[in-house]
């Protein structure tokens, strides 16, 4: 039911129009009457009607200063104004306070019929758009993470260019990317096993599964976890330069494998201006992955070996060898056909690779850092890295590159 209140100085006229049509008949329930404007203020404040008949000339507030006051309390309410012929003026102003209506006094029961129908019509289109809007206000809440995931998806895809849509979207769905910051890029490999016994995983369980691992795995780091349409779970997070979080794509990577007995391949790197170098950044990991996903499965176990013992300073190709299964004349030979590289040059440009990630640390000394990476001597640490890099260790920490 609608509900209605009359407000009018004239005990007559409020009769009248209390009894002047069957309201119960129209969906209108009569909630309460006001013989002066601070009463109709009071009564419009408590009752929030649906329909307010008001007259201009009322002890206390003016009808037309009321229209203003009451604003603040009617989301909805339709005004009708209820007026004499000499106040004809006053009710051109009423017009201009967005009122509906007006009726002229005395009231004819045809035109006040006419325009309660059409009062009536716009409070039932009202409600309608009310409930649309809820509807969807529903639907994006609850499909919230799947909309936010596509926008993410078109951005780093580059389908998504315009720089004030990207930055309308982060900010709608409060995603803090500014200054520096992480990605990490993971893959799970079906096919290939981290044991010796063979896991059947179903696709979309594997998919799933993969991302709430991940997903916990980086909980603490309030980060941004999404699939996109590549197969990859994709993570973005926030990243001081000095802290960057080279360790969190190992976590990750040894939380599935334990878990899903799978082979995980990843990627993390680092942008320091934000939203404007993500997307090629992105693209540029995902040619990374592809990479390393197109090797043979010695060879992907091999560098995965290499990757988590590398900070040992006597690591051998033949304990590689060993991990792997395979004598290591054989993986020698896999890794210079499909790398390109010795054991020797791929474990050196591991060890160099880390050491410049953790280099972005300046409360790390040069010395911890080739402890870090393998190497127990700091003079051959330097040696390599100027071997590699073209310049020292010192020299690249000042910034020339």
């Amino acid at each position: 039911m609608w509900k209605l209140l009359i407000a009018d100085d004239e005990p007559k006229i409020r009769r009248g129009l209390a009894k002047i049509i069957p309201w119960q008949e129209w969906g209108i329930e009569l909630v309460g009457e006001a013989e002066d404007g601070q009463r109709a203020l009071e009564q419009v404040e408590g009752l929030q009607p649906d329909i307010l008949f008001m007259d201009i000339n009322m002890p206390f507030i003016n009808g037309l200063d009321l229209i203003e006051q009451m604003r603040p309390f009617l989301q909805r309410c339709i005004v009708i104004v209820i007026t004499g012929y000499d106040e004809f003026a006053y009710a051109q102003k009423a017009l201009k306070l967005r009122v509906f209506d007006y009726i002229l006094k005395p009231v004819i029961k045809s035109k006040l019929e006419s325009v309660i129908a059409r009062a009536v019509e716009s409070l039932e289109q009202s409600r309608l758009k009310e409930e649309e809007q809820r509807w969807l206000g529903d639907q994006i809440q609850s499909n919230s993470s799947l909309i936010r995931d596509r926008f993410l998806m078109n951005w780093l895809e580059g389908l998504t260019q315009q720089e004030e849509e990207i930055r309308r979207n982060l900010n709608f769905f409060e995603l803090h990317l500014e200054g520096a910051c992480g990605m990490l890029i993971v893959k799970v490999m079906s096919h290939l096993d981290t044991g010796y016994t063979h896991r059947e995983w179903d696709k979309d369980l594997l998919e799933f599964a993969s991302r709430n691992v991940v997903e916990d795995a980086v909980r603490s780091e309030q980060a941004i976890v999404f699939g996109d349409q590549r197969g990859h779970i994709v993570v973005l997070y926030a990243s001081p330069v000095h802290l960057q979080r080279i360790e969190l794509g190992e976590k990750v990577q040894q939380k599935l494998e334990n878990i899903l007995e799978k082979v995980v391949l990843y990627e993390q790197n680092f942008v320091s201006n934000g939203v404007e170098e993500i997307p090629a950044k992105y693209m540029e990991m995902i040619t990374e992955l592809k990479k390393k996903g197109s090797l043979s499965p010695v060879v992907v176990l091999a560098k995965k070996f290499i990757d988590r013992n590398y900070h040992q300073p006597e690591l051998s190709l033949s304990d590689v060898a060993e991990g792997v299964q395979v004598s290591p004349t054989y993986l020698s030979k896999q890794l210079k056909r499909e790398l390109g590289l010795s054991f020797i040059d791929y474990l050196t440009e591991v060890r160099i690779r880390r050491a410049i990630q953790m280099m972005t640390d300046p409360a790390a000394k040069v010395y911890e850092i080739a402890e870090m990476v393998g190497y127990s001597s700091q003079h051959y640490f330097s040696n390599t890295f100027k071997k590699v890099t073209g310049i020292s260790p010192l020299m690249y920490r000042k910034g020339q590159r």
